[in-house]
């Protein structure tokens, strides 16, 4: 029998324990610590104008999705494959949020610099959801927040059929939907590391469908963040010649962390090359 309280992380076998899933999940870690850190003096101005007076909440966001990641690989390795399906749902959803938060922050950016008064800032969602007093947005909202991301990326979103019922991406969210509670016996087998440890086909078939998911989400993140806000992934080098007074080398704004051009390489030119030669089209930065 395997219990909780035993000695983590567990072992399943080889096979398990060295599935493709463990690597993709650090490359994605590594490529959300690098836009945390690449982006740590990222100035927003509904950050600075609310009571907590942070400077972005962009850094702190990235971070916080990479511990996500984190801690999915961590489940699965323990054989809580229910658990780390209910935190993929999360990551879903961390991704619209992210989206939409972005699409906010340059509508109050643009209507500051048409009216240049900071008056602008003092009622917004964005400030009042960084200071906790409201939700940037609820369910009975996710309506209009997908229609600001469609008009916003209309390509992205029809490449990857977010607003189309029945597609790839719902499915995936409806089979993540379903381990966020055991409204089904097979969630409820999900989380049994004795289950994992006794069943190939049941396991093989949860790493299946969970890197799917995986792949999947990180991409179409991967796409909303290239098209609308390439900088995010710029190599640190840039910022880190100007901190010293030394002029960056020429289009050194264009080069990326090399944490983004592997997970783009690894996952996005692998898994949907549809997706990497439109993007590589738009020649917003130096990735390849």
């Amino acid at each position: 029998m395997i219990f909780t309280g035993e000695k983590t992380p567990r072992s399943f076998g080889d096979e398990y324990d060295n599935h493709i899933v463990f690597s993709e999940l650090y490359k994605i870690m590594a490529f959300y610590d690098a836009l945390a850190f690449c982006n740590t003096h990222t100035f927003e101005y509904a950050s600075w104008i609310s009571k907590s007076k942070f400077l972005s909440t962009t850094t702190y966001i990235y971070s916080s999705i990479g511990g996500t990641i984190e801690s999915i690989s961590a489940l699965l390795h323990n054989g809580r494959c229910n658990d780390a399906f209910a935190l993929v749902r999360k990551y879903c959803d961390s991704i619209i949020l992210d989206t939409y938060k972005i699409l906010l922050s340059k509508k109050f950016q643009d209507r500051f610099y048409d009216s240049l008064s900071i008056d602008v800032y003092n009622d917004n969602e964005l400030k009042k959801w960084i200071d906790a007093e409201q939700q940037l947005y609820n369910e009975k909202e996710i309506k209009k927040v997908y229609s600001e991301i469609v008009k916003a990326y209309p390509t992205i979103t029809k490449m990857f059929e977010l607003n189309v019922n029945n597609t790839l991406y719902h499915k995936l969210r409806d089979i993540c939907n379903a381990n966020m509670h055991y409204n089904y016996f097979w969630t409820v087998l999900a989380n049994d590391a004795e289950m994992i440890q006794a069943r190939k086909d049941f396991r093989d078939d949860i790493l299946k469908n969970i890197s799917k998911a995986i792949r999947f989400f990180f991409t179409i993140h991967f796409s909303f963040i290239y098209e609308g806000s390439p900088s995010y992934l710029m190599s640190s080098d840039y910022m880190e010649y100007a901190e010293i007074g030394q002029q960056p080398p020429e289009g050194s704004e264009r080069w990326v962390s090399p944490p983004a051009q592997e997970a783009f390489n690894i996952i996005v030119k692998k898994y949907y090359p549809k997706i990497a030669d439109y993007l590589l089209k738009l020649d917003l930065m130096d990735i390849e």
